[in-house]
């Protein structure tokens, strides 16, 4: 058995040069996810599952299911041209930033909870396809990606698994109160939104794939956005969802 509850956190958002309240969405995994030291262990279950698979399967066993107070139903829903309101929530954003870019080092993170391991990846920023605030100059620079999996992984084969990858799509938060723009980074919703950009620009979406092949009760978003151009096309176009009966 797994759960996932959101653990929202208050921070100031830097929309059009102003600082605005805002709550983006955080998640933390906890309850019976396999771990070292659980019961169950990494032997069986969902713990030998993560041993075996590759990198996608094992951020989709990280996946946030539907106890979120809302999760983007699309790719393009998590944008941050996007803005959630209602139900109490003012001013929300599901990311600060998609860009485009590639994987090029990784290093083991700290492990701050039982069941989680912390991969911390070097990410070469190629192209800000949408952000909240000034960020166009993250491009030709390279930041440092947060991402966390089942401790019953082989971290090292996830990492190499992403450091393979050319291009890749990210939809990413900042982590801490460094200087403008953020050096540190974590991928939203446990990586469900990375997408997989081919030569011809066309967009996988593998986290998402596993999710809905393995765990179709967990929440993932639907492919809305095949292409680069699409995705890019759908950053211009700003909208308001009402999450109030959500």
């Amino acid at each position: 058995m797994r759960r996932t509850v959101l653990v929202p956190r208050a921070v100031a958002l830097l929309t059009g040069g102003l600082l605005t309240g805002g709550l983006l969405t955080g998640g933390l995994l906890v309850g019976c996810a396999a771990g070292p030291d659980s019961a169950a262990g990494c032997g069986t279950g969902t713990g030998a599952r993560a041993g075996e698979a590759g990198f996608a399967e094992v951020l989709a066993l990280s996946a946030p299911t539907a106890d979120y107070a809302w999760y983007p139903e699309t790719v393009t829903a998590a944008l941050p041209s996007v803005t959630y309101a209602g139900g109490g929530v003012e001013e929300a954003h599901a990311s600060e930033l998609a860009a485009v870019g590639r994987f090029t080092g990784w290093e083991e993170g700290e492990q701050e909870y039982e069941t989680v391991r912390m991969i911390t990846l070097t990410f070469e920023v190629d192209e800000v396809v949408d952000a909240l605030g000034d960020l166009a100059g993250l491009e030709s620079t390279a930041v440092r990606v947060h991402v966390g999996v089942n401790a019953c992984a082989d971290v090292g084969r996830v990492a190499d698994e992403l450091v393979e990858l050319d291009d890749v799509v990210l939809f990413l938060n900042h982590v801490g109160p460094e200087s403008w723009p953020p050096p540190e980074w974590e991928n939203v919703y446990g990586g469900a939104f990375l997408g997989d950009v081919r030569d011809d620009g066309t967009v996988a979406w593998p986290v998402a794939d596993a999710i809905r092949a393995h765990n179709p009760a967990d929440a993932y978003p639907e492919a809305d956005a095949a292409t680069l151009d699409e995705l890019r096309a759908a950053a211009t176009k700003e909208r308001t969802v009402d999450i109030s009966t959500s």
